[in-house]
């Protein structure tokens, strides 16, 4: 089994497809099929399921495979990495992923920092709900995370403090005090966005004994302040994802603060690549007090 079937495994395994592979990987399709009946062939196990109707699909041993032969692939990365270092370069490719509003405001001013010394890392970024960027850091599909925490099975960074703030339609009563009292919110019509932000705002008006009253749920903050600024109800929404949005709506602070604490997570620090440990310090540096 050589390295680049394990490649070719692996790509067939997160596309779902021969076809794609083969363009990916600037290969013909046979060649692809036969990478794959050559590991099945080697370690006597149907790893890939054809069926017409749903098209590829991992057997339940594949899913555990892939895990492993995304574990090798990084070894591999990191030894070239290690060898690169030796002869004072700095190369390779660093699979990062993120939750869109942690992407937008973590990743960028990190990459300029490291790309200015080290001009030769290829970033491969991943963005999708924080479930999805831990769920890839479990099976190995990225090297880093950034997610909110916590989570028992990686290792963790610890980042950012993010805090929670309401969103009120414009001319809204509660829009006059310097802040909102959660209790202010009791049984009020509110507009929740999920993705992250639900599980701490839940938390927070359980604890306070108060009755969030959802009215609507959005999967995204663009539809929560289009649905604030029609009068829908009252948001409250993170303020680094309120950071993506400009706006001229209403904030509040609220009181007691409803905070969430965003981290990077590692499959593990100890095998973490020379380009993970550099991500990670450049990280601390620029965020790390920034709660």
């Amino acid at each position: 089994m050589t390295i680049t079937q394990i490649m070719i495994y692996v790509r067939v395994a997160e596309t779902l497809s021969f076809t794609q592979t083969a363009q990916d990987l600037h290969m013909t399709q046979p060649a692809v099929s036969h990478a794959i009946a050559s590991i099945e062939g080697e370690l006597d196990v149907k790893l890939l399921l054809r069926d017409r109707k749903r098209g590829v699909m991992l057997t339940e041993i594949g899913q555990k495979v892939l895990v492993h032969f995304r574990g090798i692939l990084q070894h591999m990365e990191r030894a070239q990495q290690h060898i690169a270092a030796e002869k004072g370069l700095e190369v390779g490719t660093l699979t990062i992923g993120a939750f869109p509003s942690a992407s937008a405001y973590f990743l960028p001013p990190i990459i300029r920092h490291i790309r200015q010394h080290y001009p030769n890392l290829v970033f491969d970024l991943h963005e999708g709900s924080t479930n999805e960027v831990k769920e890839w850091v479990h099976t190995k599909k990225i090297e880093a995370g950034i997610i909110l925490l916590p989570d028992d099975e990686v290792d963790l960074i610890p980042l950012y403090r993010d805090h929670m703030i309401v969103l009120l339609p414009d001319g809204h009563p509660l829009g006059e005090g310097d802040s909102i009292d959660i209790h202010q919110l009791h049984n009020q019509d509110m507009v929740l966005c999920k993705g992250g932000h639900e599980v701490a705002i839940m938390d927070a008006f359980e604890r306070e004994n108060c009755q969030l009253h959802i009215k609507f749920t959005t999967h995204n903050v663009g539809t929560l302040v289009s649905m604030v600024r029609e009068g829908l109800g009252i948001g409250i929404v993170s303020s680094l994802a309120m950071s993506m949005y400009p706006h001229h709506m209403t904030v509040k602070p609220i009181t007691p603060r409803i905070t969430r604490e965003i981290g990077i997570a590692v499959p593990s620090l100890h095998n973490a690549s020379r380009a993970v440990r550099l991500f990670l310090r450049t990280a601390e540096e620029l965020f790390g007090q920034k709660h």
